[in-house]
């Protein structure tokens, strides 16, 4: 059964990609560039949800300090805010600003006009069926990472803030 799953996800994934895929911009409206790295964190943060500096770098693998440079970067270019977590004053809530969530928009892989055009073609009925079984291997997606990059990362010296 799980050999059968794995050869149809295989085989639908690359269709659904390849089909609303975009070439990456990698800019602002500005026009200014922005490196995929940089790309890369505005990725993982939103404009409503913040996250913490040790979330966002144990998430993508790489220490505080590394994110640290990238994050302050990203502040400076005026696509993160900063502020104090309200529980924890020794913590910083980082969210997106709204150039930063249009930074991140433009630079989606996918192209919202494709997926629109793709969308539109299912049928109601099987749309939102189609929706929740993303969702749902996207969330076990998330669980894997999680535990992927965890088992990559010595567990002494580790952040937990």
């Amino acid at each position: 059964m799980l050999d059968s799953s794995v050869r149809r996800l295989l085989d639908a994934y690359p269709a659904i990609f390849l089909a609303c895929h975009r070439r990456h911009l990698r800019s602002d409206s500005a026009g200014k560039s922005i490196t995929e790295h940089q790309a890369s964190v505005l990725d993982h943060l939103d404009t409503a949800r913040p996250a913490t500096l040790s979330q966002l770098a144990e998430h993508m693998g790489v220490g505080r300090s590394t994110m640290s440079i990238l994050v302050a970067r990203l502040v400076r270019a005026g696509y993160i805010a900063q502020r104090r977590d309200s529980s924890d004053a020794r913590r910083t809530a980082l969210t997106l600003t709204p150039a930063g969530a249009r930074v991140k928009a433009n630079n989606s892989v996918l192209d919202p006009q494709l997926l629109r055009k793709m969308l539109h073609k299912i049928p109601p009925a099987e749309l939102e069926s189609s929706l929740r079984g993303l969702e749902s291997l996207a969330k076990y997606a998330r669980i894997l990472l999680r535990q992927r990059t965890r088992a990559s990362r010595p567990e002494e010296g580790r952040y937990d803030s």
